[in-house]
């Protein structure tokens, strides 16, 4: 092998791992635990991935349903949501740690479609910390909740 093609070699090695590593180091904030039809993940890096059962959700990650696509995921604290078909949702913010209530924050991003989510610790220890932005509006709560989005039909005004 030539130094030129051991620089090459390296180069390539070294651009692979750079690409690779902001995946590694991505939060894992949840699991999908039952699925029906597809579900895929596009990271806050641009990789996109179909899920399946037991796969990871990372922070940053923005999930989609496809139609007649339901996926239930359970995150870190024990919440759990139930996405709807045709779902566009961003996990921007899961932030939970059991030794540290002051540090728990949730930020999720509905821009399509729907869920329904029952609480986990950091809803049940703060109402203020759980906080789902919409088209419509921002939501405070508990994260219990059922959020639904309607498109307005052709040619009517929201």
């Amino acid at each position: 092998m030539t130094s030129t093609t051991r620089r090459i070699a390296g180069l390539l090695g070294l651009i692979g791992w750079l690409a690779l590593a902001p995946m590694a180091h991505a939060q894992v904030v949840g699991t999908v635990t039952n699925l029906s039809g597809i579900l895929a993940a596009r990271s806050a890096q641009g990789v996109t991935r179909l899920l399946a059962v037991d796969s990871p959700v990372h922070q940053g990650d923005t999930l989609t349903t496809e139609s007649r696509a339901y996926a239930q995921l359970k995150f870190s604290d024990g919440a759990e949501l139930i996405l709807q078909p045709q779902s566009l949702l961003v996990v921007t913010r899961y932030s939970y740690d059991a030794a540290q209530p002051q540090r728990d924050g949730i930020e999720l991003g509905l821009a399509q479609g729907g869920f329904r989510s029952t609480a986990g610790v950091v809803g049940q220890r703060s109402k203020d910390a759980t906080v789902i932005n919409t088209p419509a509006g921002m939501l405070k709560g508990n994260a219990s909740m059922t959020v639904s989005l309607t498109l307005p039909e052709a040619g009517t005004q929201p």
